[in-house]
């Protein structure tokens, strides 16, 4: 599994001449660590000094992380497993008409199953931004750097995430089921800019 590699054989092996893991599993890693960052400073806003409502926000911003990083850590092998599928259908015989059909149907199915993973990818990674964002806000100001680069991850894994959904839409012949996809792909991306702004404005805030 790619989520078991090292660091330094996940990034030799994404760096090859193999096709995969490619952006749908780094946007995946990417969403990971940004959960990762804010469940670091969510800890941090445990300590005594802290009053009982930071605590009480960072004990529910640790649970949500531990939800996220599992998710996402999942994503990073399921989209590679889903490209996988891709290969195997285009693979498939084509030597008669019945075959033929088979391979055109098992490559659409197999593609409606590419776009949705980097979905769910990056519905993940607007969760990332807004804990992110709450951490900026509410979590230990000694960290708050960790909570802002957390969210940069978030937007940069989720816009990852999209153009992962886009350029699988692209070989999908059910236009009403592509043209659903991009319109929700394009939301969340106006609904990460938004973050990314308010995120901005948190760190300037509370950094300088």
């Amino acid at each position: 599994m790619l989520i078991n590699m090292t660091l330094s054989e996940f990034i030799d092996e994404t760096a090859s001449n193999s096709p995969a893991p490619g952006g749908g599993s780094a946007s995946a890693l990417a969403g990971a660590l940004g959960a990762s960052l804010s469940s670091m400073v969510a800890e941090l806003s445990m300590g005594k000094e802290m009053d009982e409502g930071t605590k009480n926000k960072a004990k529910g911003t640790i649970r949500i992380c531990k939800d996220l990083i599992r998710e996402l850590k999942e994503g990073v092998d399921k989209d590679t497993q889903a490209f996988n599928r891709v290969m195997d259908a285009f693979k498939m015989p084509k030597a008669t008409e019945d075959e033929k059909n088979k391979r055109s149907e098992a490559i659409q199915e197999a593609m409606k199953e590419a776009a949705e993973l980097p979905y769910e990818t990056a519905l993940l990674c607007i969760d990332v931004m807004n804990v992110a964002l709450d951490m900026l806000k509410a979590g230990n100001k000694n960290a708050a750097s960790d909570a802002a680069v957390s969210g940069f991850m978030g937007y940069a894994a989720l816009n990852g995430a999209v153009y992962n959904i886009k350029i699988n839409l692209n070989s999908i012949k059910d236009t009403e089921y592509a043209n659903e996809m991009r319109a929700q792909a394009q939301g969340l991306i106006k609904e990460g800019d938004l973050l990314l702004e308010k995120i901005k404005s948190a760190a300037k805030e509370t950094i300088g």
